[in-house]
């Protein structure tokens, strides 16, 4: 039995196993597409009722789909031939065969019919006879097209049996499964690229697992599961899945899937020309194709995976022959992106010409959507020496990507190509060789000597206000304000901005670029000043002209993106940022193995800055170790100070010490702001972990650099330091916060102020801000505040009000908030009615599902529930909800 097929089918499986247990004429009805898990949901049910009744077993088969009582042979053995077209005749002969597997226990009759979809017309019928007159039960598999024979579906129909229609698993249920396949905890990037490509398909998925294990690209480190690479459809497991389906169709039905496989999309009208309408027909009804917009649009591979592992089967011999006799009947240029590279990969596999246009399209195409092996070889075939520049700095992006620096900043510097004044993407090339200089260990100063020399070079002999010249000097100008705030010298940015901007004209080629650059590096300052929503409105605007120039830029997604997010986190604005983040697997799944640990980083310091401790911890432990491997955006010591923040904070001190000792040997790769906020975060973690090691130094940060007493890097230090207990940060938090914008600064401010007048009244009113900007730990802290305050000032009422306040807050959290260490609050607020049904089923051990279904609610509902409920008893886990009630 495979496990991962009844993933989350708990609840279908119980009914469905009770339904075939009550009296009378009962039939159970599996639909779903293949690989759903419909076939073993049969199994189960037979396995759960094999102590009870006789089953057998019935096989649907196209090959005998067009014989009567074809599929029924194996119980027919000892009818005589000259009765075998007998409805009688063989209805009894069957209950004979039954009746001698039942021997004298009067054991009901269980038929288990798989692919019934596949019966003949009178095979289904003799089955809905046994079930209509209650001599037996039925459980049937199909498929949802071409669907149930007539005779099992009037079963439906006249109210004897029930339909269940199984669903691909949704992403909690993928991750569950890959966790238990796997045997550990997988990255949730990892999760959201298993579920993305396997589309939930319990079949597909396990095929991946497995050979993404097998190849290696599936890796385990500390505990860890995480994708290093894309995931292949040449594995031998899916392969043998795709192999096996191909044999079971005829050959007109496998020419046109090699045809579709290899050129997809293909237009319906094409297909019928060449394999005929009712090939397709017949390949669409078994969903091994589909046509995603409707009749007459063009045709797929039922899945994307399956086309990948089918191009992998066919020969290259097999594979030239239908191009060959596919391309007069497809466009030279191809109308869609998935078109284009298609046919462009299919050209080189076979050897086939491209010309170089299309081969720098494609590549430039392919890198976007990180199909980085595409991308490289599209992009080496390229031989226009004009265009040779361009592919270069295709190929330096994939290799930035992946890691590999030095390659980036060979490439990109032949010719001293990321300065040559090509409007087509120069400075995108210039601002990743300067990146990935910097990620190699090099200085600003050497950095930018090298661009000035290239930009001379360039230049030499050239009239001063030739527009050439011009341009070139302003992509090194460019280079040299990204290394001032790389730098941490954002007063000397500022100024050079204003500089850089006064020297555009709208009417220069490159004119777009040079005002992405600066909106994102005004974005980035603004950030830093404490001024996060006006550097949000500015990164907004980056973004809108991004996406209007989108197919002409390179490395300005990446450029833009992470100051955006970083602007939108330092606002409080928790929706923008996770936007923001989720724009990197917008186009690609491999977005998220490329750029996984550090969408994660991002998203640990987000839940951090909410309070939401444990949920930061689960997100931040896993990025470190994909970080390790894959870490483009260079937040990897921050990755690592946040992970190492949430474990010492949470009392984990094993992983906290293994974390310790990561902070002191990954090399600052970061920009100055980042690995500002990774000192901060490292310093306060070892304060947690080991008192009187990090709060000092914290306090003297201000003092060290300019950078530290920046408002936007300043009020971090401060707000760490405020939940380390330190009672004298409460007067600088406000008057920090209050010169910067934003919901984070915003509730600091008001939360800081509560704290110096003391009153219960300014510590509510801090957490009703605090909760309606999203961030449920410090409104918890502010509303515990109150019903301390309002308790001293013998205001009762107030004060449980206050604590239901603080309960909901908690509640909200999805974890177990920790309170104040100097507060002591009352927790006698009761439970309410539906609170106490709730918490009685969860100490009875039913699931959470399961009150769910009893109470008929959502399973988020339960949860809420429970989660005030613990508040209210003063407990962290479910375990101790027993003793908490009988207490």
């Amino acid at each position: 039995m495979q496990a991962e097929f009844l993933v989350g089918r708990d609840a279908e499986l119980d009914l469905a196993t009770e339904i075939l247990r009550q009296e009378g004429a009962g039939a159970v009805l599996l639909l779903a597409d293949p690989g759903i898990g419909k076939t073993a949901m049969a199994e189960e049910i037979a396995a759960r009722l094999a102590g009870e009744m006789v089953v057998m077993r019935i096989h649907g088969s196209p090959a005998l789909s067009a014989v009567p009582f074809g599929v029924l042979a194996p119980y027919l053995l000892d009818l005589p031939v000259e009765q075998a077209t007998s409805p009688v005749a063989i209805l009894r002969e069957f209950w004979s065969q039954f009746e001698k597997r039942r021997g004298s226990e009067g054991a009901r009759l269980l038929l288990v019919v798989d692919d019934a979809h596949d019966l003949d017309e009178a095979s289904s019928q003799i089955l809905a006879e046994l079930v209509t007159a209650g001599w037996a039960r039925l459980v049937a598999t199909s498929r949802p097209r071409p669907g149930l024979p007539p005779a099992l579906l009037q079963l439906w129909y006249d109210g004897l049996a029930e339909r269940f229609e199984l669903h691909p698993l949704e992403k909690e249920e993928v991750a569950e499964l890959a966790g238990k396949t796997l045997g550990g905890s997988v990255m949730a990037s990892t999760t959201d690229v298993l579920h993305s490509v396997s589309e939930g398909n319990p079949l597909l998925l396990r095929c991946l697992l497995e050979d993404s294990k097998a190849d290696g690209n599936l890796v385990r480190r500390n505990g860890v599961w995480f994708l290093t690479s894309a995931l292949s459809g040449a594995g031998e497991g899916l392969s043998e899945v795709v192999r096996n389906k191909v044999l079971r169709t005829s050959e007109a039905e496998r020419e046109a899937m090699y045809i579709i496989a290899l050129s997809e999309p293909v237009p319906a009208a094409v297909l019928d020309a060449l394999v005929g309408r009712d090939t397709l027909r017949s390949l669409m009804d078994n969903r091994l194709v589909t046509s995603s917009n409707g009749a007459g649009s063009p045709v797929k591979m039922w899945h994307p995976m399956y086309g990948e592992a089918l191009r992998h089967i066919v020969s290259p011999a097999r594979s030239l022959q239908i191009r060959q006799r596919m391309v007069q009947h497809l466009p030279a240029e191809p109308s869609t992106a998935e078109g284009l590279l298609r046919m462009v990969s299919w050209a080189l596999d076979c050897g086939a010409d491209v010309e170089d246009e299309q081969l720098l399209r494609a590549a430039f195409l392919a890198a976007k959507l990180l199909q980085n092996p595409l991308a490289l070889q599209a992009a080496a075939k390229v031989r226009s020496e004009a265009l040779r520049p361009r592919a270069r700095a295709v190929m330096a992006m994939v290799k930035y990507n992946d890691g590999d620096y030095r390659s980036a900043v060979q490439l990109l510097g032949e010719d001293a190509g990321f300065l040559d004044a090509d409007p087509s993407g120069p400075l995108g090339a210039g601002l990743l060789w300067g990146a990935a200089r910097s990620a190699m260990g090099d200085s600003s100063g050497d950095i930018l000597a090298d661009a000035h020399s290239a930009a001379d070079a360039l230049v030499a002999g050239r009239n001063v206000q030739d527009p050439v010249v011009q341009q070139i000097r302003r992509h090194a100008a460019a280079l040299e304000l990204a290394a001032l705030a790389h730098d941490g010298r954002y007063g000397e940015l500022r100024e050079g901005l204003a500089t850089f901007q006064a020297g555009l004209a709208v009417d220069e080629p490159d004119f777009v670029m040079n005002q992405l650059f600066l909106l994102a590096m005004q974005c980035e300052l603004l950030m830093v000043e404490g001024q996060a929503v006006q550097a949000l409105e500015m990164g907004r605007e980056a973004l809108v002209l991004l996406d209007e120039h989108h197919d002409d830029l390179l490395y300005f997604t990446d450029f833009i993106l992470v100051r955006y997010a970083l602007a939108a986190l330092e606002s409080g604005d928790w929706a923008a940022a996770e936007a923001a983040l989720n724009r990197y697997a917008a186009s690609s799944a491999m977005g998220l193995i490329t750029f996984g640990g550090d969408i994660q980083a991002l998203k640990g310091l987000s839940l951090l800055r909410q309070g939401r401790l444990e949920q930061a911890s689960a997100v931040l432990t896993p990025a470190v170790e994909a970080l390790r491997v894959k870490d483009p955006q260079r937040l990897r010591r921050l990755g690592n100070a946040l992970a190492f923040y949430a474990a010492a904070r949470s009392g984990n001190n094993e992983l906290a010490q293994r974390l310790s000792v990561d902070t002191v040997v990954v090399p600052a790769a970061g920009g100055a702001y980042v690995e500002a906020l990774a000192e901060i975060f490292t310093l306060a973690a070892k304060e947690h972990l080991n008192k009187g090691t990090g709060l000092e130094k914290l306090r003297s940060l201000p003092d060290s650099t300019h950078l530290h007493q920046l408002p936007g890097v300043l009020l971090q230090n401060l707000v760490l330091r405020a939940e380390l207990g330190d009672q004298h940060v409460m007067d600088p938090i406000r008057e920090t916060a209050s010169s910067m914008a934003g919901a984070w600064a915003g509730g600091w401010h008001m939360l800081a102020t509560a704290q110096v007048d003391g009153a219960g009244d300014a510590f509510v009113n801090a957490g009703n801000l605090l909760a309606a900007g999203g961030m449920p730990g410090p409104a918890a802290t502010a509303f515990d505040k109150a019903a301390i305050a309002f308790d001293a000032e013998g205001k009762r009422p107030e004060a449980r009000q206050a604590a239901v306040l603080r309960d909901v807050s908690e509640a909200s959290l999805g974890d177990t908030q920790v309170h104040d260490p100097h507060t002591e609050v009352d927790r006698s607020v009761p439970l309410t009615r539906r609170e106490q049904d709730i918490v009685a089923l969860a100490v009875s051990g039913l699931t959470d599902r399961q009150i769910a279904e009893k109470l008929m609610v959502s399973v988020r509902t339960v949860e809420g529930h429970l989660y005030r409920s613990y508040a209210k008893l003063g407990i962290r886990r479910r375990e101790d909800l027993g003793a908490a009630v009988r207490n």
